[in-house]
């Protein structure tokens, strides 16, 4: 008895399986194919394809994520079932919970418009322009600076300060057209006396934009370029 209700169930389980495979074997499918994914930051595009970035790529079908591939691990042509998906492209920075700790790091995501993957098809898509979604500001000071000074406080503030040396970068959340930062710089020369060259204020910021300040000597002033 018992072995029989065994065999019964095989043969059940062989039939559901059978009954998937044929469902599986009888979709339709069509190929997407992404010849190249470009980040981009200050109006200045940086080509890489997705399998040489930082970048994740989801492929989204009813807002929720039917495939989804990590760096390096997008393939030259993806075969998906006929239907309807769109493209999700950002970096590791973008999934972070606290991006803006310490001098911040810059987010790069897009999110495309639908797409169609007909049956025995090829779906092309070109390019794809992935923004930084914030902003940064960096510092840069002439070679002669430390001759004259033996220390410096450069201060940058948008949602919160941040205290940067030359060459970094502090990245700051772009969360709509009135975000604003200002600047200050504070330095002691050899012979222990300050000098505080008039700060600046930015009203205009444009998401996607590093933000270079840099000290003249000539004026001993601080100018904003981008």
């Amino acid at each position: 008895m018992k072995q029989t209700i065994l065999y019964l169930l095989l043969g059940t389980f062989l039939l559901a399986s059978c009954q998937q495979e044929d469902i599986s074997s009888n979709t339709a499918t069509g190929y997407l194919v992404l010849e190249s994914i470009d980040v981009q930051v200050n109006q200045q595009t940086v080509s890489s394809r997705a399998v040489d970035a930082d970048l994740y790529v989801d492929i989204l079908q009813e807002d929720a994520i039917f495939r989804q591939y990590g760096p390096g691990m997008v393939p030259d042509r993806i075969e998906l079932p006929e239907g309807t998906y769109r493209l999700h492209v950002y970096n590791a920075a973008a999934t972070l919970p606290d991006p803006y700790d310490g001098n911040g790091v810059a987010i790069f995501e897009y999110t495309g418009e639908p797409i169609t993957v007909e049956a025995n098809g090829t779906t092309l898509i070109e390019e794809i322009e992935v923004p930084m979604i914030n902003f940064g500001v960096t510092l840069q000071l002439p070679e002669e600076f430390n001759t004259y000074f033996k220390n410096y406080a450069f201060t940058v503030t948008s949602d919160r300060s941040v205290e940067l040396k030359e060459g970094e970068t502090a990245y700051f959340p772009y969360n709509s057209d009135k975000v604003t930062f200002s600047y200050s710089l504070k330095a002691t020369n050899a012979d222990g006396e300050e000098s505080e060259p008039e700060g600046g204020t930015r009203n205009e910021v444009v998401s996607g934009t590093i933000y270079t300040v840099s000290y003249e000597m000539e004026t001993q002033s601080l100018n904003i370029t981008e």
